[in-house]
């Protein structure tokens, strides 16, 4: 995304665009990318030798759920800012490498099917969202069973 600085008006510039999902460097082999483009609104204003941008960008996010391993497809919202220094005889501002390394440094580290989710059973591994495990049981009963021993001793 470029921002010719002779389109900046005393009141700013106001940009609307999209940037695909490959601009990212994010692909289906990583555990996180972006499944459609990303929109960006942004407004450019000049300070002096500097250019700032405030931006928002809004797109939609694929992964694996960190607790239960299932797909997962959220939206994906974030504001920034971006500062550009202006040499004296530049023409434009390309935002492309400073946006992709703004996307990836505000991704989740993890991300989660819902605030709720009870994962999988690290015993069999079923996942617990679907059906209870029978391997808790099993486990009560067994300390149930200890408890009891040590009570007759």
């Amino acid at each position: 995304m470029k921002i010719h600085i002779k389109d900046i008006r005393p009141e700013g510039l106001e940009l609307d665009a999209t940037l695909e999902p490959q601009a990212t460097g994010l692909t289906e082999k990583d555990s996180l990318y972006f499944v459609a483009p990303l929109n960006i609104t942004a407004k450019a204003q000049r300070f002096e030798d500097t250019v700032i941008v405030e931006t928002h960008l809004e797109g939609k996010i694929s992964s694996i759920c960190s607790r239960c391993l299932c797909d997962v497809e959220k939206d994906w919202i974030k504001d920034f800012t971006l500062d550009f220094p202006i040499a004296r005889n530049a023409e434009y501002i390309d935002m492309d490498e400073d946006l992709r390394q703004e996307i990836i440094l505000n991704l989740p580290m993890r991300v989660l099917c819902g605030g709720q989710c009870k994962g999988i059973c690290s015993k069999c591994g079923i996942n617990l969202n679907e059906k209870k495990c029978k391997c808790n049981l099993k486990l009560l009963s067994k300390k149930q069973e200890v408890e009891k021993q040590e009570a007759e001793k």
